[in-house]
């Protein structure tokens, strides 16, 4: 199997790449960063696809890895050649393997091809993923190798049992953890076999527990009988207390409700005294009460408004009442001001329209400046104009001159140096050979042929080179006339030339002196040629013209509206300027009317609003005056605390009538009520207190109380005593059930052991078959590399050798070491030798490609050149495609 080419539309960081393999040893080398990686993964994926997981949070994946980060298509194609039959797979990659796609061609007949499905590396290595990883492809940094259940198959020869020795590892694993189900030893979490011994144990503890239980259940019997009868005494007692009480209640209850009526009254003449000295000076009306609520109401309006007017006027700016002293303006005045205003500002613009704008002005200005020296006229601009279109013409014609001077002199030069370099033609050569034939022939003839005829090819000959040193002396002499009136050519058509510049150069200085004087007269901008200059100044004289034209226009247009300007402003002025004045504004020198009657008219609504806020101010002060003169003299009348606000006070008068209303009825019904009494009852009878009864009542409800509580935990103590009898009852039965499953989870334990043995030991009687050939290989390729020219490593060739894992182990001083104790290079080195190793065991008889992505970076030079002898010997038997980024590596 061989690769033919490839090409990558998309994949990592390469885009739009081909590449054509050779038979043998194909070196890629490029700098790092280029892609090597991906171009070896892109080889790899054309075969085996990409890897897909949902779960990609572990690691990232080659699939996320290589797809482009700008969403392109991912994919390429790559043709190969197996069983004598070339091929071609297309291949495109998605976010997930449902997007992917496969197609596998007849690369000689164009056809889809059904030799093999979308595992073609599966079917033509015969070998996963991770195998082919192992054996064929050797990545970066990855020399070693490993067994998997995929290469034992394909070593073994055995791709019919192949399903079952891949799930060779996944049975043994499910041996092992039935296994470990049975005979786990953790407190966490325990294996069957000792979970069942640890519930046995427990069950055999609690059993014991049973004769103590059963004991106890009979002691609390006793006890809860005893104390259910000390209940039945203490309720019995409670009942002929309860009816004691009740009588001697009945009699106590009579004088109580007439020594509370008694406390009552005496408190409620206490407050009653209170209440009239407090209203000693007469009590108030409702009516009155009623009108002095409402007093305080209006004022507190009265200062509400005065207090939100004050504070409105401290929050604006002070009026200017100065100009309004005489009098205010009113709304008619201002009306007429403003139309008279608005007059003024129609003259002004109509005035000021007849004017240039600001900007034509001062275009004017400037165009005026720029025309001082010289204002040309349209003859002159017009011949300047002319002569500046002959400059661009001889200029152009200069340059062509220059051009097809320099190319004649280029020819010349090429010219004398052919002449130099043939100066002896061919004929020359092929005439100097004949002659050098023809003194040959005549020696040898003469001396070896017989004197007659030797001597006529004698003659022949020495006429044959007369006629051939004629010839050359005549082609010579042509040669050189030929060249002597090419030079002669060269030199008058230069010649001619020159004369052409030298006049058209002459013309153009004159014109350029011309144009350059007239130029001179203004002030230009830079530019690139005379003639954008001239359509500058063509371009600014008109202008300049008609702005003129336009001035004067205007000027005859300005003069009918100045007289009524004049006469309305004066009448205007004469009536606002003394206002004006107050602000210290002269309206004839400074203007600005109509921005000053906006401000007048607004200062005077401002003082007028100022005047009536001021009125109504001194109407809130003159009745805030009267009606706090009129409370005060009402409320003096009475002991209020004068700490309080005016309207608690006024509230506390209203609350102390209602509290004085009040007290007085329930004074006189309890007088009424007392007196009812007294002549029912006879008050003097001395009643027996139930207090002693109530006490003794309460300490018996706390016994039985707690001898109820007693009671109810002796019971649940029981109740759950016998629970645990009945529990304990059952466990023996439960115990021999146990035992009985012990038995059964030993026996299996002892089952998986044994079979978990039979499978360990029947994987290395499988493995020992093929373990020669990897061993014999790996000596075979350290010879190659540790021979008597090549890198001795101290170790001889017979200390190394592989185990069931393709691991490499190392005998050394009687013990046996991992290959760690090796130099990192020396690992690499021994690793490649596995890893061909484990490639010829794998195929014997086609040959696969070897891929190889630089895997020499730990390598010194001489063991890098000794490894790639060795790779260039393999590249005879088989196709290898080597990366590498540095040229030393190669």
């Amino acid at each position: 199997m061989k690769l033919v080419s490839c090409y990558i539309a998309h994949f990592g960081k390469i885009t739009e790449f081909k590449y054509d393999f050779d038979e043998g040893f194909n070196p890629i080398l490029q700098e790092n960063g280029w892609g090597k990686t991906t171009f070896s993964v892109f080889i790899k994926a054309m075969f085996y696809g990409l890897e897909y997981s949902p779960n990609t949070k572990k690691k990232l994946l080659e699939r996320n890895h290589y797809l482009p980060w700008d969403g392109s298509l991912c994919g390429g194609n790559i043709v190969f050649t197996a069983k004598d039959r070339r091929y071609r797979i297309e291949r495109t990659f998605g976010k997930t393997d449902k997007d992917d796609t496969f197609a596998l061609y007849d690369d000689v007949t164009g056809l889809l091809s059904n030799d093999y499905t979308e595992d073609i590396g599966e079917e033509l290595f015969r070998v996963d993923r991770d195998s082919f990883e192992k054996s064929v492809y050797i990545p970066q940094l990855s020399l070693g190798t490993g067994m998997t259940d995929s290469l034992n198959a394909k070593m073994g020869n055995l791709t019919a049992a192949r399903d079952d020795i891949s799930n060779f590892d996944v049975a043994l694993k499910s041996v092992k953890d039935a296994r470990v189900e049975y005979t786990r030893n953790s407190k966490i979490n325990p294996g069957k076999l000792y979970g069942v011994k640890n519930e046995i144990n427990k069950c055999k503890e609690e059993y014991e527990k049973l004769p103590a239980i059963e004991e106890s259940v009979e002691a609390m019997s006793c006890l809860v009988e005893e104390k259910q009868g000390n209940l039945n005494q203490l309720n019995a007692e409670k009942v002929k207390l309860a009816e004691t009480i009740q009588l001697q209640s009945k009699k106590e209850q009579e004088l109580g409700a007439y020594k509370i009526h008694k406390e009552n009254l005496d408190s409620e003449l206490g407050k009653l005294a209170e209440l009239e000295e407090f209203f000693k000076s007469g009590i108030p009306t409702d009516d009155e009460i009623i009108m002095l609520e409402q007093t305080e109401r209006d004022l507190a309006v009265h200062e509400r408004a005065l207090r939100g007017l004050s504070e409105d006027r401290s929050r604006e700016t002070p009026v200017f009442d100065k100009p309004f002293t005489e009098r205010i303006p009113d709304d008619s005045e201002f009306a007429m001001w403003n139309k008279m205003a608005s007059n003024l500002s129609e003259l002004r613009a109509k005035a000021e329209h007849s004017k240039l704008s600001e900007e034509s002005n001062k275009q004017l200005t400037e165009l005026k400046f720029f025309f001082d020296k010289m204002e040309p006229t349209d003859e002159q601009l017009s011949h300047i104009e002319r002569q500046t279109t002959l400059i661009t013409g001889l200029e152009a014609r200069v340059s062509q001159s220059n051009e097809r001077l320099i190319t004649l002199r280029a020819e010349q030069e090429a010219n004398e140096k052919l002449n130099k370099k043939n100066t002896v033609s061919v004929w020359h050569i092929i005439g100097t050979i004949f002659l050098v034939i023809f003194i040959m022939t005549g020696v040898v003839f003469s001396n070896y042929l017989t004197d007659i005829v030797g001597r006529i090819v004698e003659i022949v000959s020495f006429v044959a080179i007369i006629v051939d040193v004629v010839i050359l002396s005549i082609s010579g002499r042509r040669t050189h006339k030929n060249k002597m009136k090419q030079a002669a050519e060269y030199e008058e058509r230069v010649s001619e030339e020159e004369d052409a510049l030298e006049l058209s150069t002459l013309e153009l200085r004159e014109l350029q002196e011309e144009c350059s004087e007239f130029l001179s007269h203004f002030l230009l901008t830079r530019a690139d040629t005379m003639q954008e200059n001239v359509y500058e100044i063509r371009r600014k004289l008109d202008q300049y013209r008609h702005l003129l034209e336009e001035e004067k226009s205007r000027h005859q247009e300005a003069e009918g509206t100045l007289d009524e300007l004049a006469d309305l402003q004066l009448e205007l002025y004469t009536k606002i300027q003394p206002f004006a004045t107050w602000y210290g504004i002269n309206l004839y020198e400074m203007g600005g009317e109509y921005e000053f009657l906006a401000q007048l008219k607004k200062d005077a609504e401002k003082y007028a609003k100022y005047l009536e806020e001021q009125e109504e101010i001194d109407s809130h002060e003159s009745s805030i005056k009267t009606m706090t003169e009129d409370i005060n003299n009402i409320l003096s009348r009475y002991p209020i605390d004068k700490s309080l606000e005016r309207l608690e006070q006024i509230q506390s008068i209203s609350i102390k009538k209602r509290a004085y209303t009040a007290i007085k009825e329930r004074v006189d019904n309890l007088k009424e009520e007392i007196a009812k009494f007294e002549e029912m009852y006879d008050v003097n009878e001395q009643v027996q207190s139930v207090d002693d009864l109530q006490q003794k009542q309460n300490i018996l409800d706390e016994q039985i109380m707690e001898l109820n509580r007693q009671i109810m935990q002796e019971k649940d103590n029981l109740a759950q005593a016998l629970e645990d009898v009945e529990r304990l009852s059952d466990i023996s039965e439960q115990i021999e059930r146990l035992e009985v499953k012990e038995k059964e989870f030993k026996k299996n334990a002892e089952l998986l052991t044994k079979t978990e043995d039979f499978l360990q030991r029947a994987r290395e009687s499988f493995q020992s078959k093929y373990m020669q050939p990897l061993q014999n290989g790996l000596h075979k390729y350290l010879s190659l590399i540790n021979g008597p020219e090549a890198t001795k490593s101290g170790y001889a060739i017979e200390d190394f050798e592989l185990d069931m894992d393709l691991n490499i182990k190392l005998a050394y001083s009687g013990s046996t070491k991992s290959a760690e104790y090796l130099s990192q290079g020396y690992q690499d080195l021994v690793a490649l030798c596995s890893r061909l190793a484990l490639v010829d065991v794998l195929y014997p008889d086609e040959k696969p490609i070897l891929i190889l992505d630089d895997p020499f970076t730990n390598l010194d030079d001489k063991k890098i050149k000794e490894s790639l002898k060795l790779l260039h010997k393999i590249a005879d038997e088989r196709q290898t495609v080597y990366f590498t980024c540095h040229d030393s590596r190669i």
